[in-house]
């Protein structure tokens, strides 16, 4: 790798570390591209050779760490029998938002309609690709949970909406910062536990609920 474009991805690293930083020390909606450039050490200005607004720095945050989760539920699906490796991946996705509750908090960010559109086409296409990868892995554990059941694509999507929703429910508890403010605080672990048996129990139902229907005449 030539010298500038070693230099170019050890600001673009600093930038991003100094983000991250940032963000965990107070409110992401707060934090403006001059701090994170006056505490990485470099110009304003050079700032936009890399990101061309704060909307693609939080993008670039949300998409490599995403990444790295997606490498690690692969290994975990990987390593779990077919039937329990649904069972196992949820539970690590929890755990991997519980160790940084950050990540929680931007990925919601990232995903409203309006985050979108304000970025430039490439981080969207990024962002599409990446929920691809993610479906893809879903759907196979799908398919490895209920192999006797032969569901189709638009099975798998029906039953991948109900978990999505309960695993966004618990990223945005967990980028709330949990239970502390109840007046009875909930053990996190245990509130996963139960989330998880009430996603694999609805799986369970709702596919055989699909294989079962009768199909409707026109």
């Amino acid at each position: 790798m030539r010298y500038q474009d070693q230099l170019f991805q050890q600001r673009e690293n600093a930038l991003l570390q100094s983000a991250r930083q940032l963000f965990q020390e107070q409110s992401w909606d707060r934090v403006t591209i001059a701090e994170v450039a006056r505490h990485a050490g470099i110009g304003k200005g050079t700032v936009y050779k890399h990101f061309s607004s704060k909307e693609a720095l939080y993008a670039r945050l949300v998409l490599d760490c995403s990444r790295q989760h997606l490498g690690e539920l692969r290994e975990t699906a990987n390593q779990a029998p077919p039937r329990e490796a649904m069972r196992h991946v949820i539970r690590r996705a929890f755990e991997q938002l519980l160790a940084d509750p950050l990540q929680a908090q931007l990925c919601l960010l990232c995903d409203r309609p309006a985050f979108q559109e304000r970025l430039d086409a490439p981080y969207r296409e990024q962002f599409l690709e990446l929920e691809g990868q993610y479906m893809a892995l879903f759907n196979q554990l799908l398919q490895g949970s209920f192999s006797e059941l032969k569901l189709s694509p638009t099975d798998c999507q029906y039953l991948l909406w109900g978990v999505e929703a309960c695993v966004n429910g618990v990223m945005a508890r967990i980028a709330s910062g949990g239970f502390a403010h109840w007046a009875e605080p909930i053990e996190l672990d245990a509130y996963f536990q139960r989330v998880t048996d009430f996603i694999i129990a609805g799986l369970q139902g709702q596919a055989a609920a699909l294989h079962t229907a009768p199909v409707l005449s026109e």
